[in-house]
């Protein structure tokens, strides 16, 4: 586009204003002039145009002098307005032209990339005013080259400053912990505080803007360097002999015996630990299981107590037909006096090691704990025909049911093979009641979710052994309580 600017254009516009500044009072000129500069402000030509833009503001100077004639003024200020119009043209074609590294730079400033890298980004901000400069010089090519260098110099800046702000805490926590010699006396964990930090700078190279991710990576990051000083300072003390292995021993076991004594468990680990361990696994799953049935037992409460409520309500403002009112009243309550039989029969079936049994609305689910497959496999198991009885029994309970099998895996491995071994898993359930229990098909669902829908955390193995699991879902359709 600047080919077609004659390069004496600008000195002919300029004795032009000149000559007609004769014929215009300095105000007007000096108005013309700032809504000139304005426009010039708004298109970013001060960063864009340094080099008009510069010429424009030091005739602006020179304009503004209280000292100097009417005419002298109108003359700077025209000569002005002319320049900052100019800067205004060579801006929009640079916000074009440079738009990637405008972009990036702007990214860069955000993240406080000058002042975390100040050497780097005076490196990348001259290339960027050399381009910004090659376009006033009407020197495309240049300019163009010059973008690519600033803007790619622009965003490394940028991620740069996000993985310092982001993984600066748990860089820290670990520099404090070879400080603590963790790097030989407690390698291992030292070692998975470095795999977090990597993971999160991985993460961040491929999506810098997730932040949520590399948070939670760098907080385990921090937990595993910091258990590497607590481990590391342990170890010296034992080789140091400040603590003897014994005494360490004994320091465990009495806080594994106060929180025994918590669920009032016998803190006996005459022969290990693993009889304690059990118990008190046992003891928090039974405090889960039964806090689930009481928050169920609420919000069924509380829409029954409304339900009332609003029944005598209703009651209250139709004296007429009160007997026949009060009696279907009274079949709504039996009503539900006989989904609370059915759910109780249902879940007295199974101990805690076979199923848990709860509700959602009017639907019942059986979570199959004992319900196990061979690793990537997806036959029925002989040992789990005699659970898978007790499940037959349990939808007799409810003849009138959908039944809906969802099969579910823990997140490692592959998506799209666990989604295909969780319906394939479900699908062997399904036959199996076609078969087995003569159930017709036109009732059951059969659903793989893979590992979609986590009940436990996939960090810990015992949490992926929870994920990997079939629920039954036994849709009641349940009309007044009776299915």
């Amino acid at each position: 586009m600047f080919n077609k600017i004659n390069k004496f254009l600008p000195l002919f516009l300029l004795l032009i204003s000149v000559a007609n500044a004769q014929e215009f009072s300095a105000a007007q000129c000096l108005k013309d002039m700032e809504i000139a500069a304005l426009s010039a402000d708004q298109a970013s030509a001060k960063i864009l145009s340094p080099q008009t833009y510069k010429k424009a503001s030091t005739s602006k100077n020179k304009a503004l002098s209280s000292s100097k004639s009417e005419k002298y003024i109108c003359q700077q200020a025209m000569k002005s307005l002319e320049y900052f119009n100019v800067a205004t043209r060579f801006a929009n074609t640079a916000n074009q032209l440079l738009n990637d590294s405008i972009f990036n730079r702007r990214n860069a400033i955000k993240a406080n990339g000058p002042q975390n890298y100040p050497s780097k980004w005076q490196k990348a901000e001259r290339k960027f005013v050399l381009a910004t400069k090659s376009i006033e010089n009407k020197n495309i090519q240049r300019a163009e080259k010059l973008n690519i260098d600033a803007s790619q110099e622009f965003n490394l800046i940028e991620l740069w400053s996000i993985k310092d702000n982001v993984l600066a805490k748990a860089r820290n926590q670990i520099d404090l912990a070879k400080e603590e010699k963790a790097d030989r006396y407690a390698p291992i964990t030292l070692d998975q505080a470095y795999r977090f930090l990597n993971t999160a700078d991985f993460e961040l190279t491929n999506n810098r803007y997730d932040i949520a991710t590399a948070n939670n990576l760098t907080e385990k990051s921090i937990e595993r360097s910091s258990h590497a000083i607590f481990l590391s300072i342990l170890i010296q003390n034992l080789q140091d002999k400040l603590l003897t292995t014994e005494e360490l021993i004994i320091e465990w076991e009495t806080n594994l015996a106060k929180i025994a004594n918590s669920a009032d468990i016998n803190p006996l680990v005459t022969n290990g630990y693993s009889s304690l361990t059990d118990s008190l696994v046992s003891f928090i799953d039974t405090l889960r299981l039964e806090r689930q049935y009481l928050e169920q037992d609420q919000k069924d409460n509380l829409i029954q107590i409304e339900d009332l409520k609003e029944e005598i309500r209703n009651l209250d403002e139709r004296l007429g037909g009160i007997t026949q009112e009060r009696e279907n009243l009274n079949k709504k309550i039996e009503a539900q006096a006989r989904i609370k039989e059915q759910f109780d029969k249902v879940e007295k079936m199974f101990n805690s090691t076979e199923a848990r049994v709860f509700r959602e609305n009017n639907n019942v689910i059986l979570r199959m704990i004992g319900l196990t497959f061979g690793s990537n496999e997806s036959s029925i198991m002989t040992e789990s025909l005699p659970l898978l009885a007790k499940v037959e029994k349990a939808i007799d309970v409810y003849p009138r049911s959908e039944i809906i099998i969802e099969g579910h895996t823990d997140s490692q491995g592959d998506d799209q093979l666990n989604q295909k071994l969780s319906q394939q898993r479900a699908d062997s359930i399904k036959q199996y009641m076609i078969n087995a229990m003569r159930i017709q098909s036109y009732r059951i669902i059969a659903t793989g979710f893979g590992e979609t829908k986590p009940v436990a955390n996939n960090e810990t193995a015992l949490g992926r052994e929870k994920n990997r699991r079939i629920d039954i879902v036994l849709k009641t359709m349940q009309n007044n309580g009776v299915n």
